[in-house]
């Protein structure tokens, strides 16, 4: 269960400002290594999450996003701050699973937020915050690396090249200047949007664009937007709630049939 450790890793990461569209850069200089090397240090920060150990102030900052960060994805996170979430999650996989899973217990009973956060994990907007990760530093003293700085070169390439591939990407902006305002303005307007999306009818390129999206940004809480789509979706979202109420509870069942994601999408629009 890899759920909620990007708490506690977006702990390491950052300070909330309920009014910002993201949380305070602040700690996006947060030294994560030097947390994720000190097993001490690590604990120290865990028994403050938990309630069971003093904290620092930086502690008692990050202690506070929990939370929302958990409810959200994330979704206030800079880049920056997602991937520094991300390697303090892994340490304290690897070196305290016992303190992750009282976390777990505590900030996430139900597991009511697994599934999204583990993609979230898994995702990455940037290459490792570390120089390699600890299988690969290691693979040297074990005799699996080659000697020969040709070859090292190569495979550190080849690793790069990966991490790269694989990267999280934003959505495509293009049409990032969509008039929303206008959209949410005109009744009939609305509707066709809420045709296209749910009643599958006739698209234009825009609307078959925004679409294509819709399944994944309920499911990560817009997590990939730029902050052009979050008041995009914002919009749209307040827009059906208010004139097309019950339009808008059918477009909720056929996002999310199992009411697994939208509350954390919701939640996360008003913050937007």
């Amino acid at each position: 269960m890899r759920t909620f450790f990007i708490l506690c890793a977006l702990v390491a990461a950052v300070i909330a400002r309920p009014d910002a569209a993201t949380y305070n850069p602040k700690y996006d200089n947060f030294n994560a290594q030097d947390l994720v090397e000190n097993t001490r240090l690590l604990k120290s920060y865990g028994k403050c999450f938990l309630n069971k150990g003093p904290c620092t102030t930086e502690g008692s900052d990050f202690k506070r996003v929990i939370p929302e960060a958990l409810r959200t994805n994330c979704g206030k996170c800079t880049p920056k701050q997602r991937q520094l979430v991300r390697v303090v999650v892994r340490a304290f996989q690897e070196k305290l699973p016992e303190v992750w899973t009282q976390l777990i217990d505590k900030e996430d009973p139900e597991g009511q937020y697994k599934e999204a956060f583990e993609e979230f994990l898994r995702g990455s907007e940037y290459p490792p915050l570390l120089p390699l990760p600890p299988s690969v530093c290691c693979l040297r003293s074990h005799g699996a690396l080659p000697k020969s700085g040709k070859s090292t070169m190569k495979l550190l390439l080849l690793i790069s090249l990966v991490t790269l591939a694989t990267a999280t990407q934003y959505y495509d902006s293009n049409n990032d200047d969509l008039d929303i305002d206008a959209i949410v303005a005109n009744l009939d307007t609305l509707k066709e949007w809420y045709n296209c999306f749910v009643l599958d009818g006739t698209c234009n390129a825009v609307q078959s664009d925004f679409k294509k999206d819709i399944p994944e940004v309920v499911k990560e809480a817009c997590a990939k937007c730029t902050e052009a789509q979050k008041q995009i979706l914002k919009k749209f979202l307040t827009g059906m709630k208010k004139k097309l109420p019950a339009e808008y509870e059918t477009f909720k069942n056929k996002f999310d049939p199992e009411k697994k994601y939208f509350e954390r999408l919701e939640t996360a629009a008003a913050n937007f």
